[in-house]
């Protein structure tokens, strides 16, 4: 799958934290440095730990790597002898920097782990009040669940456009639609989803591990009694991550959709 851009809300900041982190490294060396020989190492090397998991917390991992590299580094520079340079003359300071970096390391991971955690309950709990508030407009006001889902769909998503497209049997269109106006799309040229959501091969690509839809748009058809009634279409905005509850519901959209009263 190719590589699509970071998401922050998951990933974090990234580059500011990653100098704040750094130099929350040196100045951490400078403040403890008169004090190697009583505050004991066992509590400097606490003291990073804590500066790298402050940093992955909010910067993300890519801040936390570099925080846990450069807290290693200012140890070693300012704690392991001989002092003021990064070569360290005994084994067990070495085994205490290495350790340093990998406490640092998975205290960057964890943070990552946290916020993907959140954006996932997050996302979650929008997806089934947006599930309840179609499927309510579905069985009780009939093709006004069409607007209620364009407009679900695009603040659950962030998509540039969403549309329902049906057509009449007296073979009229009837577009409801929110977002950005667009043309036409070639619905049968666009990737269809299927009826779990699933993004066809050919088309996947990810953020971070998690999958996002095709670029272009995407559709899924709404078929009522084995027959073609419409289609429910979404051009996303930006490459953003879609879980697979999220893509669910779409489907389950289409579905409510295409047996609407």
């Amino acid at each position: 799958m190719a590589r699509s851009p970071r998401n922050p809300e998951i990933d974090g900041e990234g580059a500011f934290w990653a100098v704040a982190g750094f130099a929350a490294s040196i100045l951490v060396g400078m403040a403890l440095q008169p004090l190697r020989r009583s505050a004991g190492l066992e509590n400097v090397v606490v003291v990073y730990v804590i500066v790298v998991a402050l940093t992955a917390a909010v910067g993300g991992r890519t801040a936390g790597l570099a925080s846990s590299l450069s807290a290693a580094l200012a140890y070693n520079w300012f704690f392991t002898t001989p002092y003021g340079t990064l070569r360290i003359d005994t084994a067990e300071q070495v085994a205490t920097v290495v350790l340093l970096f990998l406490a640092g390391l998975l205290a960057s991971l964890g943070g990552r782990a946290t916020r993907r955690a959140k954006v996932e309950a997050r996302e979650e709990a929008e997806v089934l009040q947006m599930l309840t508030a179609v499927n309510l407009a579905a069985a009780r006001t009939g093709r006004k669940a069409d607007a209620v889902a364009v407009a679900g769909l695009r603040d659950l998503l962030d998509a540039r456009t969403v549309r329902v497209v049906r057509v009449t049997p007296d073979g009229d269109l009837v577009v409801a639609q929110a977002g950005q106006a667009g043309g036409d799309l070639d619905l049968d040229g666009l990737p269809h989803l299927d009826e779990e959501g699933r993004i066809p091969s050919g088309h996947r690509r990810s953020v971070g591990g998690t999958l996002v839809l095709p670029a272009q748009g995407a559709v899924v058809d709404l078929v009522r009694r084995d027959r073609r009634v419409g289609a429910l279409v979404i051009v996303p905005a930006e490459d953003r991550p879609i879980l697979k509850t999220t893509r669910m519901a779409i489907a389950a959209t289409a579905h409510a959709l295409a047996n609407a009263r």
